[in-house]
């Protein structure tokens, strides 16, 4: 029996990935280049992931004058506390003391979790979670209020609000240096990578690729919005494909949400057969987003040729 965020092994190829969907006797695996793939269960094989043995919980002590900081930054970490269950923590390595407010984004409302303050290089629970649900867990969002007991410039608060998808969140367990084991870990506070700097300076103008007006970002969007990349872009012919699916999914995304907003009840995407990439992806996305998409379902085939799936919205 396989288990929702479980790592699997296919039995006949040389792919592995992340159950993140089940029905009946076929499991959907979503692999490295985050596509899901439906596989029988007797051909899949689970690899077990090792826990490390319990440590004793880090008992907060008073923060000597000489303190030296190693680490920087505003973490979460999930720890493993069974198979399944793991307990989310909120940790502080950036500065003497912040304020904290956490919230779940469920049913078009923010619902104030928890609030409190951490001390530097401590931690805080923020409850716990069940893999077997990780396709139901709520948007996550995150205030942070930094506090300097002397300080020559204010630090700017954090904002930041997340929902994991299966390939980044399995991807993140690592060494956590705040535990002293292995757990999902990520930072709240990172900024773009000096490599990625150079990168985005290093792009020449060619290589932007403009919209056309047929589709205007942040406004109504059309009964039937078609996603075929000469329809969102003049520049498609020097574009890679991953280029291509990027724009494609920032107009998709984008169009829900703006039906959302404009109350439309439902809305039609043509994506194309293809090889089903495109479809699985937007597919994927609507079962994450439930909060907005009452339900969704392949589009009339007489009409569309079995290349739009029309969404019903909330």
């Amino acid at each position: 029996m396989f288990k929702r965020g479980e790592k699997v092994r296919f039995v006949n190829e040389s792919l592995e990935g992340i159950v993140t969907s089940i029905n009946g006797n076929v499991i959907g695996v979503t692999i490295e280049s985050d596509f899901e793939i439906p596989v029988a269960a007797n051909e899949l094989v689970k690899i077990d992931i090792e826990l490390a043995p319990p440590v004793a919980k880090t008992i907060a002590v008073t923060k000597k004058t000489n303190f030296v900081q190693v680490y920087s930054g505003i973490h979460i970490a999930f720890e493993r506390l069974s198979e399944t269950k793991l307990e989310l923590l909120l940790h502080n390595s950036e500065t003497d003391l912040v304020g904290f407010a956490y919230y779940h984004w469920q049913q078009h409302t923010y619902s104030l979790v928890q609030t409190g303050f951490i001390e530097q290089e401590t931690h805080v629970s923020l409850g716990q979670f069940s893999l077997e649900d990780f396709g139901k867990w709520p948007k996550m969002t995150f205030q942070i209020t930094y506090i300097h007991q002397s300080h020559s410039e204010f630090k700017q608060p954090l904002l930041k609000t997340i929902q994991f998808s299966a390939k980044e969140f399995h991807a993140s367990f690592k060494q956590c240096y705040f535990l002293g084991k292995q757990a999902y870990t990520f930072r709240l506070d990172e900024g773009l990578k000096p490599e990625d700097i150079a990168k985005l300076f290093q792009k020449q103008p060619q290589q932007v690729s403009p919209i056309t007006p047929s589709w205007i970002p942040n406004q109504k969007p059309k009964q039937v919005v078609d996603l075929h990349i000469d329809k969102l872009t003049s520049n498609a012919g020097v574009m890679s494909p991953s280029e291509m699916v990027d724009l494609q999914m920032k107009v998709f995304a984008n169009s829900v949400e703006m039906a959302h907003v404009h109350r439309m009840q439902k809305i039609t995407f043509i994506h194309g057969v293809g090889n089903h990439y495109l479809k699985n992806k937007i597919k994927n996305w609507l079962s994450k987003n439930k909060d907005w998409v009452k339900r969704f379902a392949d589009a009339d085939p007489l009409v569309y040729g079995g290349g739009a799936t029309e969404v019903l919205l909330s």
